[in-house]
């Protein structure tokens, strides 16, 4: 990230976090939460500032609040790394399409999700879990935000929280954290400005997005553990655990369902009885479109 994004991300998360009063940040209150001038704040937002100290940082992830893996990702992204120079050994459409081959080897559900959360690929047992069926998938694509995970968590329309039941509301939370930290490199930009506003719309959404700013009664999760009652299933108990792949154009993370009990062994197997595992492609990626 270069020192006029990261400044541009520090501006972003200025305008969008809350002091200890529940206002949002001026340039003028957290320039002396953090122990700077005006002036010096204004130089860090525009890219002027070459170098912030580590005091300086921990001051600023306080004021905003960061979770622990936002702070990591608030950290890495000071160091002024670009993932275009650390991660440059293979070409971002080879990784996508060996990815894409392993989900369709997996006996298990599967999918993958891009930095803002949207949902770039599933395969057909998960699909089948949560009857995403071709047509919901046709209405999706034209909706605003509409393959997003969190928007088929949370849009009451699409049939995620009669499937999980009274789960729902923890698995949401920790969706929701996911993408604050997956995303918060990307906070300034465009796209991500369009997917939150959009995402905003739906009340829960924007409850459990601002209570998550203002209180850390929530924890940062890379693995969960699930078990409720499937309305077509029955009893169902699995881990969904995370992979991180790396790329020169932005991290994918892929979430594997892992059986915990025989009965959800079963399941899955029947999931995928007929045909292949076959993978779907969703949301378009690396580049994103605006509706």
């Amino acid at each position: 990230m270069s020192l006029l994004d990261f400044g541009l991300l520090v501006k972003a998360l200025r305008k969008n976090s809350y002091d200890t009063l529940g206002k949002r940040w001026s340039r003028e209150s957290l320039s002396r939460a953090v122990h700077l001038t005006e002036d010096q704040l204004g130089r860090l937002e525009r890219g002027d500032r070459k170098y912030v100290d580590n005091q300086t940082l921990t001051l600023l992830a306080d004021s905003f609040n960061l979770t622990s893996l936002e702070r990591k990702e608030f950290f890495y992204a000071a160091l002024g790394f670009k993932d275009r120079e650390l991660f440059n050994q293979e070409e971002p459409e080879e990784q996508i399409k060996r990815v894409i081959t392993a989900m369709e080897n997996l006996q298990v559900p599967a999918y993958l999700t891009d930095v803002y959360s949207d949902i770039v690929a599933a395969n057909k047992a998960v699909l089948y879990l949560y009857q995403v069926t071709p047509d919901l998938i046709d209405y999706t694509r034209q909706l605003p935000a509409g393959l997003n995970l969190l928007n088929f968590i949370y849009s009451p329309k699409l049939g995620f929280k009669e499937i999980i039941g009274s789960t729902w509301h923890k698995t949401a939370v920790m969706a929701l954290l996911e993408f604050r930290r997956s995303s918060l490199r990307y906070r300034h930009t465009d796209y991500f400005n369009y997917l939150l506003k959009n995402l905003l719309r739906e009340k829960q959404f924007d409850i459990d997005w601002y209570s998550s700013h203002r209180c850390l009664d929530f924890h940062d999760l890379t693995y969960e553990n699930f078990m409720y009652k499937h309305p077509f299933f029955g009893q169902l108990a699995y881990t969904a655990t995370e992979t991180t792949i790396h790329t020169r154009i932005g991290d994918l993370y892929l979430i594997i369902y892992n059986p915990a009990s025989p009965t959800t062994c079963s399941v899955f197997e029947e999931l995928i009885k007929f045909n292949s595992n076959e993978v779907h492609y969703l949301a378009s990626w690396p580049e994103k479109c605006i509706l």
